[in-house]
């Protein structure tokens, strides 16, 4: 950073905040590789600008939603590093820029310390907005690596299909592995994109947004499952012993149970609907079920001297007596009536699937690990039985380089000595962690479908609840209120600062990035349930500019008001 600058704290996230939109507007698969590579960067300035901000009003000491962050942009930075895709390569110079202004930003605060929160309203609403400022920079990029990611896979499959009708030479075409690294990317951004708006709109009222929804305070479960994700990132980050792996699969197996027990309990009681809980049921056993299976080899490669991690452990620990004291009874799992008197059911299943989210970074780091790792190593007698079923399982598949090939020595056999995993071994592990990453992704693809859970809430307090895309659309809630279109003017209300509001009917998809990034918002019809692209909502027409650089959209009118058109049915986009 040159020492001419003398740009303020607040000039330098509000360039950030800009440089963050351009991401959005030159979004091109060119563009996608360089982003990622500069991913971790970007994430440890954010995280060390947040670290001597003072804590914002209304947010509790024991939750760091930058912890939470750092340690997925962290895990993203070493599958980089050892090799996977992108693999070394140039930087993005936006991204670069983004985290030197927020570096140039904790330099400037840094020396007078974590004042106190004690202060004017005013002074407390300059604090939360930093924060705010911050979180959404992030949020804005993230959207636009992912928009970047889809487009270089776009651009990916239509060259391999150009180039093979072309008959051109192998080394000259874009893999199928390279296509399908592209999109576990996509997958990991999307969940950090989901993480970073969990803290968005789980902001308290503000003068920019004076109706919105406070969240209550985190409840325990909340903070436990934090605290396990960030542990878990950090355990499998040196060098794990098998036995963290058991570990961290166990409990997200736990996690995944406790979901689909405490979704049910909802639905029962209404807060959901049958149909979703129909299609997110199986998706969560499945997964549940892949974790199982992936604690159960990685529990073959332990031995007599393996030991987990004892911070690993405690946070285990926590997880585990968080659910039992929300969730279970001395016999078993607690009743939807039970649940329902203990906890807030749409909030817990709320929390739940967000942890859910997390998990798909975990998932890719275990396979990471599985593929990398280079001290794994088994005893003699479960690494022979398992590199030989693999290795038949790939010769039936016409794999001929494993044909005659031993895997142990009759002395290794009798011992049973630990060795190191051969090649085929491994590939059974990764091959776990792989169905671990599709039923997670599933699992949370059908989560998508609920809605948020503040509707019946705001009634009571007399105003419509706000809706935003992303982890919003984990929540859980009641049928569409048709009133809600009479609070069209509350759209407006939102902070100009802000890129993809979180307000009212708000969506924001990877298809409308560069007319968001002009300061553009869409609303969808009110009639219409599920979040939508733009291009698959009703039409549109471009209302006044109500302040600078900001218009908004909005639809022509009611679904139902529209002659010759069917409302959607509720449930169904």
């Amino acid at each position: 950073m040159s020492a001419a600058d003398h740009r303020t704290v607040g000039e330098l996230l509000a360039d950030s905040e800009v440089l963050a939109r351009e991401t959005l507007l030159d979004a091109t698969p060119d563009h996608a590789p360089a982003m990622v590579r500069s991913w971790n960067q970007l994430v440890g300035s954010a995280a060390e600008l947040w670290a001597v901000l003072p804590s914002a009003p209304d947010n509790p000491s024991g939750l760091d939603p930058l912890e939470r962050l750092r340690a997925v942009g962290e895990a993203i930075g070493r599958s980089v590093t050892a090799g996977h895709w992108p693999g070394q390569g140039p930087t993005d110079e936006r991204l670069t820029q983004i985290a030197d202004n927020l570096a140039r930003a904790r330099d400037l605060v840094e020396p007078y310390g974590r004042p106190s929160q004690q202060g004017s309203p005013e002074t407390q609403r300059d604090i939360q907005d930093l924060h705010v400022q911050v979180m959404h920079t992030l949020y804005v990029a993230t959207h636009g690596t992912a928009v970047a990611l889809r487009a270089h896979v776009t651009d990916l499959q239509q060259r391999l299909a150009a180039e093979e009708r072309r008959r051109q030479r192998l080394a000259e075409r874009p893999t199928a592995l390279e296509i399908t690294a592209a999109q576990d990317m996509i997958a990991r951004f999307d969940g950090f994109e989901q993480l970073a708006g969990a803290y968005l709109f789980g902001l308290p009222p503000t003068l920019a947004n004076p109706d919105q929804v406070r969240e209550a305070a985190p409840t325990r479960l909340e903070t436990a499952l934090a605290a396990w994700e960030v542990q878990a990132h950090r355990t499998l980050a040196t060098s794990p012993d098998p036995a963290d792996l058991v570990r961290v699969a166990r409990v997200q197996a736990l996690i995944t149970s406790t979901a689909g027990v405490l979704t049910e309990a909802a639905a029962r009681k209404g807060d959901i609907d049958g149909d979703i809980m129909q299609r997110l049921a199986p998706a969560l056993e499945a997964n549940q079920v892949a974790w199982g299976r992936a604690a159960k080899r990685w529990g073959e490669l332990t031995n007599p001297t393996s030991r987990t991690d004892i911070a690993l452990v405690g946070a285990a620990g926590e997880v585990r007596a968080a659910i039992a004291a929300a969730a279970t009874n001395p016999t078993g799992w607690a009743t939807a009536d039970q649940l329902a008197s203990r906890v807030d059911l749409p909030k817990a299943v709320k929390i739940l699937h967000l942890s859910m989210v997390a998990s798909i970074d975990i998932a890719y780091v275990v396979r990471d690990t599985a593929a990398d790792h280079p001290g794994l190593a088994a005893p003699a007698r479960i690494v022979g039985m398992r590199a030989q079923g693999e290795a038949e399982i790939a010769i039936e598949q016409g794999e001929t380089r494993y044909e005659g090939v031993t895997w142990t020595t009759p002395r290794q056999i009798a011992a049973n000595q630990p060795i190191p995993l051969p090649e085929p071994a491994r590939r059974g592990l990764i091959n776990l962690a792989d169905d671990v990453i599709a039923t997670t992704n599933h699992a949370v693809a059908a989560a998508a479908q609920l809605h948020p859970s503040h509707v019946e809430a705001a009634n009571r307090s007399g105003h419509e609840a706000h809706r935003g895309r992303s982890v919003e659309g984990l929540q859980i809630g009641r049928p569409h209120d048709p009133r809600l279109g009479d609070h069209a003017d509350e759209l407006h209300r939102a902070s100009p600062r802000r890129l993809i509001d979180i307000t009212d009917q708000t969506v924001v998809t990877s298809n409308q990035a560069a007319p968001v990034a002009a300061g553009l918002r869409w609303h969808c019809p009110p009639g219409m349930k599920l979040p939508k692209p733009i291009r698959e909502c009703a039409r549109y027409r471009r209302e006044p500019q109500t302040r600078t650089g900001h218009q908004g959209i909005a639809s022509k009118s009611s679904p139902a008001a529209q002659p010759g058109r069917q409302r959607p049915k509720e449930g169904h986009a």
